[in-house]
């Protein structure tokens, strides 16, 4: 081979291995999942504010993503009020296509609730995504450690504080190293508990970037990284 032609055929090897690199990048791209992100809702609020409150504001948070969508599943009696007995029944029956589930609210731990706490933990080993409020007690209970709590007991429940003014947790609200993070909401929403809705709208936001069991390890691995007290929405996102 002359050495006009051995130039020739590197270059040609040469742009043979950029059409293939190139093409390795737009497979990968590809096989990224790019359906609907679909996040199942469980609150305490009735139907007519979650559909006037809460939606709108999920969906002003994630609006970049078209495909984002919050449904309320949360069980209702007939006349409107939360029907807790049903919970556990809803939670088991998950829609099709569940990408993470999103609790706007938390319990302590009771005889009424360890049976919630177990399904949960099931759920969670399974490979769901539980994301959920670090919660308030009633007005007539006083606060207390994430440890006593349902969500608190759930391995690898992504749980979300609130801050209040100067940036502290909200006072009334369970508290403990449980806790992934906690946000700040806009001033107008501030010990509302809006900030736990805030995480759900950009994790759903972001949810084809990665597969759910590797959300927990990547969230939990930056929560053990960070120096700072509480990671923001760009720490995590």
């Amino acid at each position: 081979m002359t050495t006009c032609n051995l130039w020739n055929f590197k270059k040609i090897l040469a742009g043979s291995f950029l059409i293939l690199a190139s093409c390795g990048a737009t497979w990968a791209q590809a096989a990224l999942p790019n359906g609907k992100t679909t996040v199942i809702y469980f609150g305490q609020q009735k139907a007519t504010e979650f559909d006037s409150k809460i939606k709108p504001f999920f969906a002003e948070q994630s609006r970049p993503c078209k495909s984002c969508d919050l449904v309320n599943y949360t069980p209702y009696d007939a006349t409107g009020e939360v029907d807790m007995e049903a919970l556990k029944e809803r939670i088991t029956s998950l829609p099709e296509g569940t990408s993470f589930v999103f609790f706007d609210f938390n319990l302590k731990v009771n005889d009424s609730t360890k049976d919630l706490v177990q399904l949960l933990s099931k759920k969670s080993e399974a490979g769901l995504v539980i994301v959920g409020s670090a919660g308030v007690p009633p007005a007539t209970e006083s606060s207390g450690p994430l440890s006593r709590t349902v969500l608190g007991q759930v391995p690898g429940a992504l749980i979300i504080g609130e801050l209040g003014e100067r940036d502290r947790l909200v006072p009334t609200g369970f508290y403990g190293p449980e806790m992934l993070t906690a946000l700040r909401p806009p001033k107008d929403h501030i010990g509302q508990g809006y900030s736990p809705l805030i995480f759900a709208a950009n994790l759903a936001e972001n949810w084809q970037k990665r597969s759910p069991q590797e959300w927990v390890d990547y969230l939990r691995n930056k929560k053990s990284k960070s120096r700072k007290i509480w990671m923001g929405l760009n720490d995590m996102f």
